[in-house]
């Protein structure tokens, strides 16, 4: 029987930590697709007929919710993947064990389990090729104005506040829109192509999203050839927001829980 093996492609990426160091790179793993649990329960469905996809998620859904409850009341909980461990952050002044609500928060750590490292062991890494010269450029948070909302759920035909590092969309003589677009991460087409701008600024961006962008999962991205307000860069910047943003829900189906076989 075949051994398993799993191949990931990254980019290289300036680490910008150590700015006195111009040659340090990250790799940024370019992620095929993202999944939730109906999608994983339909696969699962998929391989093993004798289980019906709502039956699975609605186990899965209340294992979740259990190790959650577990976790929170100060439980170890250890499943097949992760390994999930009470703790406290921040640090204590003394040794009254006062607690600072903005210092001390609980949290709960995640440890990848041995069977999730050992699947890991599996996987072989690939450089795609991209060097991504951000130049110190980013996008810091993507805000649905509509919303509220920085979770990444977005409201077609709403706004969006887009704020960052070196951002503004400009073409290569300094004029009009660059090209900023939402990519569908389902077939990775792009989904939408924005052209007018309510704001176009270095650190902040702000536009209407189409009021026919269907229900799914996309990705922000803007290529602009902006570095100063005296400077042009010689070849465009393509800058992309690392959290996917959804219309819908995503791929979550409606919150009624199937009934268990």
């Amino acid at each position: 029987m075949a051994t398993k093996k799993y191949v990931w492609k990254f980019d290289l990426e300036e680490y910008l930590m150590t700015k006195e160091v111009m040659e340090d790179y990250i790799a940024k793993v370019k992620a095929i697709q993202t999944f939730y649990l109906p999608d994983v329960a339909r696969f699962i469905a998929d391989e093993r007929t004798e289980y019906r996809t709502d039956t699975i998620v609605n186990i899965a859904t209340l294992v979740e919710e259990k190790i959650r409850q577990l976790a929170c009341q100060g439980n170890n909980v250890v499943t097949g993947n992760v390994q999930y461990s009470p703790a406290v952050g921040g640090l204590f002044l003394g040794k009254t064990g006062v607690v600072d609500p903005a210092k001390n928060k609980p949290i709960i750590n995640m440890i990848p389990t041995a069977a999730m490292r050992a699947e890991t062991d599996l996987v072989t890494l690939e450089f795609s090729g991209n060097v991504r010269d951000l130049g110190g450029a980013n996008i810091g948070l993507v805000k649905d104005v509509t919303t509220g909302k920085t979770d990444g759920t977005i409201t077609p035909g709403g706004m969006l506040d887009v704020t960052g590092s070196k951002i503004r969309c400009i073409n290569a003589d300094n004029t009009g829109v660059g090209k900023l677009t939402l990519v569908n991460l389902a077939d990775q087409t792009v989904a939408a192509t924005i052209t007018v701008l309510g704001i176009n600024d270095p650190s902040r961006l702000m536009f209407t999203l189409p009021a026919n962008l269907a229900t799914g999962e996309y990705r922000l991205t803007i290529e602009t050839w902006f570095s100063t307000n005296s400077t042009l860069l010689k070849q465009s910047r393509t800058l992309t927001y690392g959290i996917p943003l959804v219309v819908g829900g995503g791929n979550d189906d409606d919150d009624d829980r199937p009934v268990i076989e």
